[in-house]
């Protein structure tokens, strides 16, 4: 299958996942109640509002952190401002673009636009999402208990196993590809623990707004049980059946949250959607360098120019 073929085929596999999440999200809210749901959001007071909104700048200024962490031993041309718009510029494209290239890959561009080479930045992108999935794994025995107890209710075991099979293997496949390219990092474990701290600092700053944001709906989940469950959220939302995870990750949140954290379900999907809001906010921000990176191009051209092999 030739490249643009593959494209075509991502494209439709996107667009149609994310309108039917789209759609079980709107099934969800009619079963749940749209009166039901405002009414929990409604209970939010301003100062849980205003705290939300700072821990989820500090999570991106980690995100940056981390990235930043990566790049500045092995490209000391490219200044902290600069890779603070391109992260900003990336969780733009991520969040707030409905495109199918990813932050990722427009980081991609802006890097090489600055002069990075191909390879070393594609490296320190996957470097930078191996490090941020390190953090998540390490999260994922708090999500057991909860997910022991719901499997052991249902038969999904089975089912779960076939579905991640595909998904771990082309995540093998892709790291392989630029193997070649990490063995800086793997020569100065100190600066992937650097990295890997910036990480757990943008993690407990989305667990903190989970459960701000919980609590203030009056109902408790301990810090690390949302943190177990989050872990959970966030791979299942890796898989490229949507854009930018729109639908995906509203889905998936209101199911965990309700079937391993217990909360009512109009508790749950009230969180998924101000937490797709919160997304929202903290990316803007980037509108303000996206144009900079994209430097007159469309996205589609941006993916058309980076090789294969980059991606």
């Amino acid at each position: 299958m030739s490249k643009q073929s593959k494209q075509r085929l991502n494209l439709i596999i996107r667009w149609g996942g994310t309108i039917l999440s789209i759609g079980i999200v709107i099934y969800l809210l009619s079963r749940v109640g749209w009166g039901e749901a405002w009414q929990t959001i409604r209970q939010l007071t301003a100062w849980r509002i205003l705290l939300v909104v700072v821990l989820v700048f500090v999570s991106r200024f980690a995100t940056f952190g981390r990235w930043y962490m990566l790049l500045k031993d092995q490209t000391p041309t490219l200044s902290l401002a600069d890779t603070l718009k391109l992260t900003f510029a990336g969780l733009f494209a991520s969040n707030v673009l409905p495109t199918t290239i990813g932050g990722d890959v427009l980081r991609l561009a802006g890097a090489v636009r600055l002069g990075l080479s191909t390879s070393l930045a594609a490296a320190s992108l996957v470097v930078d999402r191996l490090v941020g999935m390190t953090g998540m794994v390490l999260m994922v025995p708090f999500s057991l208990p909860g997910l022991t107890s719901y499997l052991h209710s249902r038969t999904l075991s089975a089912l779960a196993g076939s579905m991640a099979l595909p998904f771990f293997d082309r995540l093998k496949r892709g790291f392989q590809k630029i193997l070649d390219d990490l063995r800086f990092w793997s020569k100065h474990p100190l600066i992937l623990l650097k990295a890997l701290g910036f990480t757990l600092i943008h993690q407990a700053a989305i667990y903190f707004i989970i459960l701000i944001l919980i609590e203030g709906m009056g109902e408790t989940l301990s810090f690390w049980q949302i943190a177990g469950i989050w872990s959970l959220t966030y791979f299942i939302t890796l898989l490229p059946i949507s854009i930018n995870g729109l639908g995906l990750q509203e889905v998936t949140i209101t199911n965990l949250y309700t079937f391993l954290g217990g909360l009512s379900p109009a508790t749950s999907i009230a969180l998924a959607l101000i937490l797709r809001l919160v997304w929202l906010i903290g990316s803007l921000p980037g509108a303000f360098f996206v144009g900079d990176v994209l430097a007159g191009k469309s996205p589609t051209e941006i993916e058309e120019s980076i090789p294969e092999e980059a991606l």
